[in-house]
């Protein structure tokens, strides 16, 4: 057995260790573009921080050539080349702020920005009886490979061909405005280009992170962020990972994130609490299994009516919204509801009673809501859990704990 491990060992070392090709990263996957994007009137839809691209290669200038220079109108191509129409509608107050990413390097970028009037826009530009409030046509350049764009540095309205200043300067933007962008591709067989627009004002960043709670690993959802005032929607994506968005002062933001087989996660959040709180928002999403707790959006409070009975108070009725929407949208679930209470130790019964009595309370109110009493059973916490409590209040050097209720989906029965 030592000889053939030596053997085994002598073979091995003998041989060159070939080295493993290095992973190559994966290309990001061409947008076919819209038919006839290359004329005004079928112009792509751009959103606010979500980057539109990379496109495929532009070809040509579409059915009509709508920007040409005259004698009067000088800020604009001389004629389309390889052009694509965009148009924009902005959300809020701020500064306009666009990067168009070349595929290429070396492929020559240029674009205009109108402001929108209204219907007659497209011919109106055709016939130059409008102008653009920014035009970029400098040389490409490779210090930015290819690059182009309006930024905050940027200092000049208009930079002609003769400069090699790639960013022209930032639109002062509001609320309710729309603005469209040409851009030409002066490079015939060029590449694609990555868009992104941005409305630069304050915020306070929100990181969202899905999160599989069973396996305590990131996962993938589909994310749903919408703007309470105002009913904009922030963003919405399919199966996305982390995403990053922006929080507007005086503003409140509903957070929903779904996944087939999970229940669905809500939350509702606002700039000020962005601010002075984490700005990492963790989304733990629950598989719908037994022994899954479906999750509670809030607080739980209990008061005492005139016959004595714990009553669950008026004010947290919306933290079961989601939880009676779930129970009526799979009515094969049955759960277990599980009282909780803070305990000091000096009558674990008494507690324990307590407990089973705020249990029932929950239940009292989900039938008022429709949910049949025989999908639900009641408990409160024993004098074990209790106890298991009182040991972890003495690691925090009795500090009292105070457990949140439980609802949890029972096994079948």
């Amino acid at each position: 057995m030592a000889v053939l491990l030596c053997f085994g060992l002598a073979a091995q070392n003998s041989k060159k260790k070939k080295k493993k090709p290095a992973p190559q990263p994966t290309a990001p996957v061409e947008i076919a573009l819209p038919e006839r994007c290359s004329d005004c009137f079928f112009a792509v839809k751009l959103q606010v921080d979500v980057p539109y691209g990379p496109t495929e290669p532009l070809q040509g200038p579409g059915y009509v050539n709508e920007v040409h220079r005259d004698a009067q109108t000088k800020n604009v191509f001389e004629q389309e080349h390889n052009s694509i129409w965009y148009t924009l509608d902005i959300p809020y107050d701020g500064k306009l702020l666009i990067d168009i990413k070349p595929k290429g390097a070396t492929d020559d970028y240029d674009f205009l920005v109108y402001k929108y009037t209204d219907k007659y826009f497209c011919n109106r530009v055709e016939k130059n009886r409008v102008k653009p409030i920014r035009s970029v046509q400098s040389v490409s350049s490779s210090d930015v490979q290819g690059r182009t764009g309006l930024s905050l540095k940027g200092t000049m309205a208009h930079i002609n061909k003769a400069s090699d200043v790639a960013y022209g300067k930032y639109i002062d933007v509001k609320a309710g405005e729309s603005y469209v962008i040409v851009v030409d591709n002066l490079t015939d067989g060029g590449l694609g280009h990555t868009i992104s627009c941005e409305v630069w004002t304050d915020f306070a960043p929100l990181y969202i992170h899905p999160m599989d709670s069973l396996a305590s690993q990131r996962t993938t959802a589909d994310i749903y962020v919408k703007e309470i005032e105002t009913g904009r929607t922030v963003i919405e994506k399919k199966d996305a990972g982390a995403v990053k968005i922006k929080l507007l002062p005086e503003r409140s933001y509903n957070i929903s994130l779904g996944k087939e087989g999970y229940f669905r996660f809500n939350r509702t959040i606002s700039y000020q609490q962005a601010l002075t709180k984490d700005s990492v928002l963790t989304a733990r999403l629950v598989q719908i299994k037994p022994g899954s707790n479906i999750p509670l959006t809030g607080e739980l409070y209990f008061d005492e009516n005139e016959q004595g009975e714990i009553v669950l108070m008026k004010e947290c009725y919306p933290a079961f919204d989601e939880i009676i929407k779930t129970l009526n949208e799979y009515p094969q679930i049955n759960i277990d509801i599980i009282g909780r209470i803070a305990t000091e130790g000096l009558n674990v019964r008494k507690d324990n009673e307590i407990s089973k009595k705020r249990a029932d309370a929950i239940m009292n109110y989900l039938v008022s809501q429709g949910i049949s009493e025989s999908r639900m059973r009641t408990r409160g916490s024993s004098i074990k859990e209790l106890e298991a409590q009182l040991k972890d209040q003495q690691k925090l050097k009795n500090k009292i704990i105070t457990p949140q209720c439980e609802i949890k989906i029972a096994n079948k029965r």
